[in-house]
C-alpha cells in the first residue's frame, strides 16, 4: 500500500519518469534484490544499482535523463558502493554465511577485494564524466581525483593484502589475517568519507555557479559607481 502510495505521489507531484524509476526500484530492492542474497553474489550488483537510481530520480525531477550528466552520477553512486559494501562485508563475512546469504566477501575473497579496488579506480572517468559533460567545471577534475586517490590507495592495500592471503596452498598466520582486517576498516572509513567529499566538491564546482555569482557582484558594483557618478555630475 505504502509502495503504491508513493509511487502515486511520485507520478502527481513530480512527473512519470521519476514515479516511473521509484516503481523500478521498489521491485529492484524489495524482490529482486532480496532474493538474490541467498542465491548468488550478483545481489551486490543489484543492489548497487538500488543505490544508484536515487540520482537519476533527482535529476529527471528538473531535467531529460537524455543528458549524459544523469549518468554519470549515477554511476558514481553505483560505483561507490563496491569499495564501500566489500570492505564493510569483509569483517563480517562469517555472519552473512552463518544467515545464509552469499556474499562475495564470504565466497570469494580475493574477488571481493578485486572488485573493490576496480570499482575505485573507476571513480576517476566518472568524475572525469562529470566534468565533460558539463555538469561541474574543470577544476573538479582535480579536487574529485586526490579524494578519488585517497580511497584506491586504501583499497590497493586491501586488496594486496587478500591477495597475499588467498594463494593457492597458503595458509596466512593471524598476524596477515588481522592486517587483512584492518585494511578493511580502512577502506570501509575512508569511503564513508569520500563520497560525501566528491559530492561537496562536485556542487562547489557546478558548471557556471562561480561566474554567476561574480557576475552579479560585478554587474552591482558597475551600476554604484554609475549612480556616484551621476550624482557626482
Amino acid at each position: 500500500m505504502a509502495r503504491t502510495a508513493g509511487t502515486v505521489i511520485l507520478y502527481y507531484g513530480v512527473n512519470e519518469t521519476v514515479a516511473a524509476l521509484g516503481a523500478i526500484n521498489i521491485v529492484l530492492y524489495s524482490w529482486i534484490y532480496t532474493s538474490l542474497k541467498r542465491k548468488t553474489i550478483l545481489n551486490t550488483w543489484v543492489g548497487a544499482l538500488v543505490g544508484a537510481i536515487p540520482p537519476l530520480m533527482g535529476w529527471a525531477s528538473s531535467s531529460s535523463l537524455t543528458d549524459p550528466g544523469a549518468w554519470c552520477l549515477a554511476a558514481l553512486l553505483f560505483a561507490w558502493q563496491f569499495p564501500h559494501f566489500n570492505a564493510l562485508s569483509h569483517n563480517i563475512a562469517q555472519q552473512y554465511k552463518n544467515a545464509g546469504y552469499v556474499m562475495t566477501a564470504a565466497e570469494y575473497p580475493k574477488l571481493n577485494a578485486r572488485v573493490a579496488l576496480r570499482y575505485s579506480i573507476l571513480m576517476f572517468p566518472i568524475c572525469f564524466g562529470l566534468c565533460y559533460f558539463n555538469v561541474t567545471d574543470w577544476g573538479f577534475m582535480l579536487d574529485s581525483s586526490i579524494a578519488n586517490f585517497w580511497m584506491t590507495l586504501m583499497a590497493f592495500r586491501f586488496w594486496k593484502q587478500q591477495h597475499i592471503n588467498h594463494k593457492p596452498n597458503y595458509r596466512p598466520s593471524e598476524v596477515q589475517i588481522t592486517a587483512a582486517n584492518i585494511q578493511a576498516k580502512k577502506l570501509f572509513w575512508v569511503s564513508v568519507w569520500q563520497l560525501p567529499a566528491v559530492l561537496i566538491l562536485a556542487m562547489l564546482h557546478k558548471r557556471g555557479q562561480w561566474e554567476k555569482i561574480f557576475g552579479y557582484f560585478l554587474h552591482h558594483d558597475k551600476e554604484s559607481a554609475k549612480k556616484v557618478l551621476i550624482e557626482t555630475i
